[in-house]
């Protein structure tokens, strides 16, 4: 009787976890691809990164494919989870991470032009990039709408804040109803340079970078000083509290993310291509 009930509850429990799924917004320069490498580590071949589709919006029928494809699917991410709160997925945990808008403009400017061949001004690209502008409010919400964006962040199961991105593992890692690998090596972070240093500098680049982000800035006010507090309550911390840090890793090849890579590059992605040999390629769903 005993080995019968023991069945039972280890089938139960496989049901339980073949229906969770993380899915994670990963607005760019928000620590976001550090976040991905724990996701990625921890769940291997059924990690999915929904960027592989190459599509401006990953939408439902991607996601039930993706369910198909992966085997005991437990996360999905990507930059292209536009509004990811109309996804429909069993024991969906919605999380993201924000970050100080301004800085994430510098950021995001600045990688530009290190990295990306950008030879436009601060001042141009904020007036003509997309990136640039509210793009916080406009990937959770799928538009310029502040108050659906708090709505939704509110329905979020988790938002971390990039200024405090391992005391928002420590309450993640209480929260969170599966157990992550928390260990990460810090990915695609923009260095500290004369170009960040002399933007800052200037008063007027800065008010016009306000005055381009004030939703995002509303937005990142309302989480830090209402929802993150209340996450860090519900997990024993203060918003406050100092705590050691995740930051283990000094190469990403590790096991589980190389499995990862593997199957999601030669499989997942070239699946994918067969299925949908039409698809358009979006330049801003790039890693």
């Amino acid at each position: 009787m005993w080995a019968a009930l023991d069945s039972d509850c280890f089938r139960t429990s496989l049901v339980r976890l073949e229906q969770f799924v993380i899915v994670f917004l990963h607005i760019p320069k928000t620590a976001g691809s550090t976040f991905n490498f724990i996701l990625e580590n921890s769940f291997g071949i059924r990690a999915c990164h929904s960027n592989h589709t190459r599509k401006k919006v990953f939408e439902q029928a991607d996601l039930d494919f993706a369910r198909k494809v992966f085997p005991g699917l437990r996360s999905v991410s990507g930059h292209n989870l536009v509004d990811p709160l109309r996804l429909k997925a069993p024991k969906a945990y919605f999380v993201t991470f924000l970050r100080e808008p301004i800085a994430r403009v510098l950021s995001r400017y600045v990688d530009s032009v290190l990295k990306g061949g950008n030879r436009l001004g601060f001042e141009e690209s904020l007036r003509t990039e997309d990136a640039m502008q509210n793009v916080q409010t406009r990937l959770i919400a799928g538009e310029a709408n502040l108050d659906k964006a708090k709505h939704s962040l509110e329905k979020h199961d988790f938002v971390g804040l990039t200024e405090v991105f391992d005391l928002s593992l420590h309450v993640l890692a209480r929260l969170c109803p599966h157990k992550l690998n928390l260990r990460y090596k810090r990915r695609r972070v923009t260095p500290e340079n004369e170009l960040r240093k002399k933007l800052q500098n200037d008063t007027r680049l800065m008010e016009l970078a306000r005055d381009y982000n004030k939703l995002d800035l509303e937005l990142y006010t309302f989480a830090r000083q209402e929802l993150f507090p209340k996450l860090c309550a519900r997990a024993g911390y203060s918003p406050s509290d100092r705590v050691p840090s995740y930051e283990h890793y000094t190469s990403e090849a590790q096991p589980m993310f190389l499995l990862f890579s593997a199957y999601n590059m030669l499989f997942y992605r070239q699946l994918y291509k067969l299925r949908n040999p039409r698809r358009g390629v979006d330049e801003s769903t790039r890693h």
